[in-house]
């Protein structure tokens, strides 16, 4: 690696510090500072001493995580981990600390020789798995392991040729116990630079961790990083290991992002014989389990600490001991073993405990609402009805989100909150209307559907993440960057990142009608909810192709429901002149046609609708988008409550629920919701 350039040149090969080392020559750099070897004058050993690079000693981010680094590593004291001597303070004042020298090659270069033996692999991740075990303990979270980070020291001692392991680089790794609270969103400066080797090297000004290796919650840039985090490294060093290559890859980094987001890793063992690996005399089906756990997207899907990953490793290789064995230094040699099936998980007992404590904190997050409306009132009235369908049975509470999603107004978020907040209830047909109704600052439906999100994978977990940014969660911007670019995720999952990038202005100029053209080829099928808010949207971004789809369908005659869907979405894409047509088109109307328009400019607020509303209300086939229409209409519409006050105890789900959704939002104006 290159010498980065110093700002003062008394530091450097030759220089002195400390009154008793002297830098002989650059060992390796990187994003935080850079490594020399060096010599203590008085005892003449060799050290190592890594210095802070002075165009981040002005940051106090970067010089607080390498402070950290050493009190780290000096903390944990493990055999396998590089131990710290000194600290120390250069001629320029950039912060230096001594460690021990370790000179041998990184398991990166072991792996470009090819897959590790079964003995090297005992050899490797067992003294690896002790070390980051030691670290979990210590309340220290790695968050950067990846095989340049381990290095392989040849051994001296006499215990047979395999290598000793040595963990390095604690630069970006956190203590859970800090009372001091980290960057937000665990970013580095942005002056922070990088050295790699190749381009998935660590991403500085991103996020913390090394691409190739990181875990689906640090791409989240979650704050709740652990260490299954590491274990999730691991996984990937391991299935590296075993089959010459990475699980997740791309071409680009937002492609790498998204297969560590939603792509499924293939079983290690089809890999090998792809890439025609030498037979291993383990229990290979086994071992595909174990690394696949390891590699799961949840973080509670995956082993709860190394232990056990170490304990099922060990299984594998024929339940012999050899891990534990070599984990304390000791030389081991594997033996054929017989496969056996796998048996059932032992750790059932902490997903059901997991799922308890999910379910404590929605409870937890559940407050109580005080109506606000007089006793015996239509909307108190209402607001009953609405509570009672919410505690009632599958079809009560899928006719309430439907009424919610039909009237669309924000008066209802309450509402939709309690049901986002219910775990039976499907969350992709939530999604469409919190969208749509959400806004930054919604604070209680941002909280709710965060905690849903947590256990979405693949592409529901794109489209909740589209809806969180909607709400103004910006640590859903990589995810979505990472999602858009992914061709194995499914066009609308795609879409929705794109729709939710661009609306948020995130995302490059025409990207959205781009990635429309490449998705919305014939046989692609989209949901309703998706197409209600992509064309509109399109529209608005000036796409020529959709605008003269809508008004091709909004011309054709007679007037269908498809025709006014065509003609709201061109009013909802920002075309005034439609909106001023609508009334024309009314009066020219037929008497089949009528009622249809009149919906529409009614659910457009227009409230001289409301006298043929009151007639269509009494007809069956009108009654449902009628009481859309006059809870649209919100305030303008309260001379319609005695018609919907009977509703409410209609022995039809859907007509009391709509009811009670249309007397809410006629009650309560937007500025109330918050």
């Amino acid at each position: 690696m290159s010498e980065p350039a110093v700002a003062v040149a008394s530091v450097g090969p030759g220089s002195i510090l400390g009154g008793k080392y002297r830098l002989l020559r650059v060992l390796g750099s990187g994003a935080m500072g850079t490594v020399y070897a060096a010599l203590h004058e008085k005892l003449g050993r060799e050290v190592a001493i890594k210095v802070l690079n002075t165009e981040l000693g002005q940051h106090g981010d970067a010089l607080l995580r390498f402070q950290r680094e050493a009190e780290l590593v000096t903390k944990l004291g493990h055999p396998n981990i590089v131990a710290v001597y000194d600290f120390g303070q250069c001629p320029n004042k950039a912060p230096y600390f001594v460690m021990e020298v370790v000179s041998g090659q990184t398991l990166r270069h072991r792996l470009e020789q090819g897959p590790l033996t079964d003995d090297e692999i005992i050899a490797v991740f067992a003294p690896l798995l002790s070390a980051v075990a030691a670290a979990h303990s210590a309340g220290v979270v790695h968050r950067d392991l990846k095989p340049e980070n381990v290095m392989l020291v040849p051994r001296t001692d006499g215990h047979g040729a395999m290598p000793i392991v040595k963990l390095l680089d604690f630069g970006v790794a956190k203590i859970r116990q800090d009372r001091e609270p980290e960057p937000a969103t665990d970013q580095p400066d942005r002056a922070e630079v990088v050295a790699a080797k190749d381009a998935l090297a660590t991403a500085a000004g991103a996020m913390m961790g090394t691409p190739a290796y990181m875990s689906p919650e640090q791409i989240k840039s979650s704050g709740n990083i652990d260490g299954r985090a590491d274990i999730y490294a691991i996984g990937v060093m391991l299935f590296e290991s075993v089959t010459g290559e990475r699980p997740f890859f791309g071409d680009s980094m937002a492609a790498l992002l998204g297969s560590h987001l939603f792509g499924q890793a293939q079983k290690p063992s089809v890999v090998a014989k792809r890439n025609k690996v030498a037979a291993r005399h383990i229990d290979t089906l086994r071992l595909d389990t174990v690394i696949l756990r390891t590699l799961a997207k949840l973080p509670d899907e995956r082993y709860p600490d190394c232990l056990q990953l170490r304990d099922d490793l060990d299984v594998v290789w024929g339940r012999r001991g050899l891990w534990q064995e070599a984990s304390v230094g000791q030389a081991v040699s594997t033996r054929p073993v017989k496969a056996k099936p796998v048996g059932s998980s032992r750790w059932r007992w902490l997903v059901l405990l997991l799922v308890g404590v999910v379910l404590a904190v929605g409870l937890s997050l559940r407050t109580r609402t005080e109506s606000g409306y007089a006793p015996g009132s239509p909307p108190d009235k209402a607001l009953a009805v609405m509570q009672a369908a919410q505690r009632g049975s599958l079809l009560e509470r899928r006719a309430l989100a439907m009424a919610i999603e039909s009237v669309g107004k924000r008066a209802l978020l309450p509402q939709l909150a309690s049901l986002l907040r219910d775990e039976n209830e499907p969350l992709r047909l939530l999604l469409p209307t919190v969208y749509t109704l959400g806004q930054p600052g919604d604070d209680a439906l941002l909280a709710a559907l965060t905690l849903r999100t947590q256990a979405a994978v693949g592409a529901q977990a794109v489209e909740a993440q589209a809806v969180r940014l909607r709400l103004g969660a910006q640590d859903a911007v990589p995810v979505l960057d990472a999602a858009a670019a992914t061709e194995t995720l499914t066009p609308e999952a795609r879409l929705w990142a794109a729709l939710a990038l661009s609306q948020a202005g995130k995302a490059q100029a025409g990207a959205l009608p781009k990635l429309r053209e490449r998705l919305l080829r014939p046989g692609v099928s989209l949901s309703k909810g998706l197409r209600l808010l992509l064309v509109p949207e399109l529209v608005r971004a000036g796409d020529a192709a959709t605008e003269k789809q809508l008004r091709e369908q909004a011309a054709q005659r007679p007037i269908t429901d498809a025709v006014t869907d065509a003609l709201l979405q061109l009013v909802q894409g920002g075309k005034s002149d439609v909106k001023e047509a609508l009334t024309k088109l009314l009066v020219s109307s037929s008497k089949e046609e009528r009622p249809l328009l009149v919906l529409l400019l009614a659910r457009l607020g227009d409230a001289t609708m409301l006298d043929e509303l009151r007639k269509l209300l009494n007809e069956d086939a009108y009654r449902l988008r009628v009481l859309s229409a006059a809870g649209s209409l919100g305030p303008s519409a309260k001379s319609l409550e005695g018609q919907l006050v009977p509703l409410l105890s209609s022995a039809d789900a859907a007509t009391r629920l709509h009811a009670a959704a249309a007397l809410i939002a006629i009650a309560e104006k937007e500025t109330h919701v918050r």
